[in-house]
């Protein structure tokens, strides 16, 4: 029986709502592998690490046909759009984390160069795909060119067969699939 502290998965290549990950991490508390036939394996304090770069909102945005641009910043995520040069709209906006909820919490925002002065006084709840019950957002990070999220899930234990890490995905983070799936899709 194999017993690690500290363990580390790092994946690549996956996708949410058409927008790529840089990078997904898998983390654990406490790992466990039991050899057999089938094998196990059980973790404690799991948590998953979800990493999108500036490179993939770019992207993201272009595949899209967006009529803006976003931008990761140290501290917030920065909207803007133009028409033909002229600045229509600004906005900078932080993710924050209020009772589970992932929310959009404006820091400041101008209307054809006029600023609104009342703006980081709203906030809203981000429509996003429903977690899977395992499953709790518990952190998020801004840096520049990158945004992560962090999210908690129950302790779990596994037979490794094939298809496991399709099983983990449905049990933890079913809104997901593989890029190769976007990517076919939107030829």
């Amino acid at each position: 029986m194999g017993h690690f502290e500290g363990a580390r998965l790092e994946l690549a290549g996956v996708a949410v709502l058409a927008l790529p990950f840089e990078r997904l991490v898998l983390e654990s508390d406490e790992f466990h592998f039991t050899p057999g036939l089938p094998a196990r394996i059980a973790s404690v304090g799991p948590r998953l690490i979800l990493t999108i770069d500036q490179r993939q909102i770019n992207e993201w945005l272009r595949r899209s046909r967006a009529p803006f641009e976003l931008r990761l910043t140290g501290k917030a995520v920065e909207f803007r759009m133009d028409l033909r040069g002229v600045p229509l709209g600004r906005a900078e906006a932080s993710f924050e984390i209020q009772n589970g909820w992932l929310i959009l919490r404006p820091k400041r925002a101008e209307f054809l160069g006029i600023r609104n002065r009342l703006a980081f006084l709203f906030r809203t709840f981000l429509p996003l795909p429903r977690l899977a019950p395992q499953t709790r957002l518990t952190g998020v990070e801004h840096a520049d060119g990158v945004i992560r999220l962090e999210l908690t899930l129950n302790d779990f234990e596994e037979v490794i067969t094939p298809g496991l890490v399709e099983r983990m995905q449905e049990r933890f983070i079913p809104f997901t699939k593989p890029l190769s799936e976007w990517t076919r899709s939107d030829r």
